[in-house]
């Protein structure tokens, strides 16, 4: 007979409105404090939370024991953040700094970042209780200490963090709920044994319940679920402590368990986490799926993982009382399961997993063949830091017994830019090998090849490329060898110039390594393709290639860095800015010491340069000194010319005279005059033309018109006899400019149609445009006025510099007929770009006059500024 009832699905959870509604006055404290041990449900409420704060913006962060690092765990919670804050600007904050900085530094960066955003913020940790780093606990001490606007900061912890809170406490700023205030109430302990399906409780059963538990919400679901298989009777006899309320779990749940689902229980309680395909590979069996669902279905301590469908965890209480069964009652198990574990994850590709369990299966040798495949794995698709993190925790000895293992990380280490740490495992494993006289064709190639691939990245363009490495790549019989040495050629004439050999190197090497799977290097020699094609002026076959591999490849693959770096150029010189700054903000997070320095400095440049662009010159300033910094850990001479140059230009632009000197007394612009001026040719190096076209903005800043037209002349023959057009542009671009202040307007309109048709019209780009201070400003008032002819395309892709509509050209006018004998004296220092101070001081004149020449300049010249009338001069 039918009892009429509805069947009610088993659950563990229930909804706790009353603490939801108290947490929710997180919104008046800057920081919440919530305190209490495991299985008192603070994540739980914290999801219920989260469930119901409707559209306000939650970074929500899981602390694991591994991010217990400043900069894995700030690293993470930028990602985070700009994932639910896109307008939060990681130029503020970023993560590379943290193990350079005080934290106070950090701390002061983190919250001006913080202040830019404007809708209130809510920053959940939880299980905060594994940080434990002094550096992270200062930069979140100094965090709440001066707390942003409308930012507020939750913590969940079963310990209570290391952190200063008194001022909070006593300024009434800071929420705390504790472990009372977690407590379970009567009417909840019912509605959850009504969940669970359990019989009523007396009122006796249910003060006992309340009285042992002290509303402990892991004891009370143990307790109930107990209840359920063995009768309310039994709550009688629940126990008061931890320990002996898990010992009662053991003894009332697991016992009432049939054997086969006992000894699952207990085995998967090993597993970190588990799914039902992987039980039963693991655990020899096929009964998983039917336990994981009645686990599931009652929510009670097992976890969905976020993220991964069909997989779960133990809570943390329940897997250790499960293991220490298992200790207890089936020890000849786990390391047999343990190793079971670890093929079934390297089947799989997991080797994070595989990694956990051959740590825990007491077997020396599985532990490093799988190292092994997982090395080789993670170099191949560019996961260098899980490669640097595993050889912490594995002796010397035994990374440097294996070639399998010493080649991956000395390369890792090389191509991270620790160079020291490279040098010491390639020596020490050349010794050993000597010492046993191992004879190994293979292994001395490997060892020629990891070699020259350290000599090459430490010493950048000072690396001369010798037969060995020719050799090396033409008769090694090791693929991976000769691919990488391949991709190491391309790279090497990029640096030098030489674009049709890095192209033709480079387009072979992508297509071996791609056949060999390694992924990431051949994105590396793919973006050295597209710079290739890119300098040599070939746009529509770089854009190609980088928007291809920008599309298919996913945002959490290493390669996404490399092919994001490419976009990047592409968005900038297309004027596509807010994409550009965008996406600049996206690698920002990701950028680390362990990425291709090429990656950093393109980053950071156009970052800078984009931000001065928008008048944020202190954040341009500093993305300029910062990266200036970073360089400076290795021998980076062309990177840094590369900063300097974008030092000098910006500070050109700006006016910043005073600065610009002391820019040029750093880094010995004179020098680089004084040994280069009178040459008529010289051997190319990016570093070397650079610092050249830097040191030309400093001579023409310095009124030095003569001596930056023969500089700019020289380097406009070397970049020219390279092929890199994409340079040459740059330095033409800079003479009609020069030139072109002395001209008629006929004859720069004539000067720069020719500077167009030499170099295509796609090529006078964004980038062109910032190379050659002055020429959109010139090419926009001869096209205004009617004098250059642009298609309708061109100004479109520039609207911000073509602006306004072409009128009909003004009548040109000679400023040595219009103007008197003084104002021509002020006009032509002001051609030299001497400011109005300056300018009273050569003519002898106060700085009232000199401004009243000025105006009266302007009106017969027919210009509205300073800015207009120097189009036809020479600043300073």
């Amino acid at each position: 007979m039918s009892s009429g009832r509805t069947e009610r699905p088993l659950s563990g959870q229930f909804y706790r409105r009353d603490l939801v509604v108290r947490l929710d006055d997180c919104g008046q404290f800057p920081l919440t404090l919530l305190l209490a041990p495991a299985g008192s449900g603070k994540s739980t409420l914290l999801s219920q939370w989260q469930q119901q704060v409707g559209d306000r913006r939650v970074v929500f962060m899981a602390i694991q024991p591994s991010d217990d690092d400043p900069v894995r765990f700030l690293r993470r919670f930028a990602e985070q953040t700009r994932a639910v804050v896109p307008a939060f600007d990681t130029s503020w904050f970023m993560p590379f700094d943290v193990a350079e900085l005080p934290p106070s530094s950090i701390a002061e960066a983190l919250q001006e970042a913080l202040e830019q955003v404007s809708d209130p913020l809510y920053i959940v940790f939880d299980d905060f209780q594994h940080i434990h780093n002094s550096e992270t606990l200062k930069v979140l001490d100094a965090m709440c200490a001066h707390p942003p606007g409308d930012v507020h900061l939750i913590i969940a912890s079963r310990t209570r963090p290391s952190l200063n809170l008194a001022s909070l406490r006593l300024a009434d700023a800071l929420l705390e709920l504790d472990a009372g205030a977690l407590r379970v109430k009567r009417e909840e302990v019912i509605e959850l044994n009504q969940r669970l399906g359990g019989e009523p409780l007396e009122d006796s059963a249910l003060d006992h319940l309340m009285s042992i538990t002290e509303g402990w919400v892991a004891g009370v679901k143990i307790a109930l679920m107990g209840a359920i298989g063995s009768g309310v009777n039994t709550l009688h006899d629940f126990h008061a402590s931890q320990p002996e309320i898990m010992d009662y779990f053991g003894h009332a749940v697991l016992k009432g368990l049939p054997d086969f689902a006992r000894k699952l229980f207990l085995e998967s309680s090993l597993l970190h986490h588990f799914n039902a395909e992987m039980c039963d590979a693991v655990l020899e069996t096929t009964h998983s799926a039917q336990l994981m669902e009645e686990l599931a279905r009652r929510e009670l301590f097992i976890i969905p993982v976020p993220g991964r469908p069909g997989w779960y965890r133990y809570h943390a209480l329940l897997r250790e009382c499960l293991q220490a069964r298992v200790a207890i009652d089936m020890p000849e198990c786990v390391a047999p399961l343990h190793c079971r574990a670890t093929q079934y994850f390297l089947r799989q590709g997991d080797f994070e997993q595989a990694m956990w369990h051959a740590l825990r299966a007491d077997d020396v040798d599985l532990l490093l063949d799988a190292l092994a495949r997982a090395f080789d794995f993670w170099l191949r698709e560019g996961y260098g830091s899980q490669i640097l993190e595993w050889a912490e925790q594995i002796p010397d000895e035994e990374l440097l017994a294996r070639l399998d293992l010493a080649a991956p990380l000395i390369s890792t280490l090389t191509l991270s830019r620790r160079f020291f740490r490279a040098r010491f495992y390639l020596d020490a494993y050349r010794s050993q090998v000597s010492a046993t006289s191992r004879k190994d064709d293979d292994g001395q190639q490997m060892l020629e090849f990891l070699e020259l691939h350290l000599q090459f990245f430490q010493h950048d363009t000072d690396f001369m490329e010798g037969a060995n490495l020719s050799l090396l790549m033409e008769t090694s019989s090791h693929r991976d060898v000769r691919a990488f040495s391949l991709a190491m050629v391309a790279y090497y004439h990029l640096q030098h110039g030489r674009l049709q050999s890095a192209l033709a190197f480079s387009t072979q090497a992508r297509e071996v390594l791609l056949q060999l799977g390694q992924n990431f290097t051949a994105g590396y020699a793919g973006l050295v393709t597209a710079l290739a094609n890119q300098q040599m002026g070939h746009i529509a076959e770089a854009v190609s290639l980088v928007n291809q591999q920008f599309a298919a490849t996913p945002r959490d693959c290493p390669t996404w860095s490399l092919w994001a770096t490419g976009m990047v150029v592409v968005l900038y010189d297309q004027n596509r800015l807010d994409e550009a700054r965008q996406l600049c903000e996206d690698l920002l997070p990701v950028v680390s010491s362990a990425s291709a320095t090429e990656v950093i400095s393109t980053v950071y440049l156009t970052l800078s340069r984009l931000q001065h662009h928008q008048g944020s010159r202190k954040n341009s300033t500093r993305m300029l000194e910062k990266l200036h910094s970073i360089l400076q850990l290795g021998n980076y001479e062309r990177f840094l010319n590369e900063a300097v140059l974008e030092m000098v230009r910006q500070a050109y632009v700006n006016g910043e005279w005073a600065r610009l000197d002391d820019i040029a007394e750093r880094f010995r612009l004179q020098e680089w005059v004084e040994e280069n001026l009178e040459k008529t040719t010289a051997d190319y190096s990016q570093s070397w033309e650079r610092l050249g076209l830097a040191a030309v903005y400093w001579l023409m800043a310095a009124g030095r018109a003569e001596a930056a037209n023969k500089a700019l002349a020289l380097l406009r023959s070397v970049v020219n006899r390279a092929g890199i057009r994409s340079r040459g542009a740059i330095m033409d671009a800079n003479l009609v400019v020069l030139a072109g202040r002395q001209n008629s307007d006929a004859e720069l309109a004539r000067q720069l149609d020719a500077l167009i048709t030499r170099y295509g019209v796609m090529n006078i780009n964004r980038s062109v445009f910032d190379g050659a201070p002055g020429l959109s400003a010139m090419m926009s008032d001869l096209w205004r006025r009617g004098v250059l002819m642009l298609p309708d395309f061109y100004t479109e892709l520039f609207a911000g510099i073509f602006s306004q509509a072409p009128e009909q050209a003004a009548l040109d006018v000679d400023p040595a007929s219009v103007l008197t004998p003084k104002e021509l004296e002020i006009f032509t220092l002001l051609q030299n770009g001497l400011s109005n101070a300056k300018i009273s001081e050569h003519t002898g004149v106060s700085v009232t006059t000199t401004k009243w020449h000025l105006k009266n300049i302007y009106s017969k010249l027919g210009v509205s500024n300073r800015t207009e009338a120097a189009l036809r001069a020479t600043p300073r």
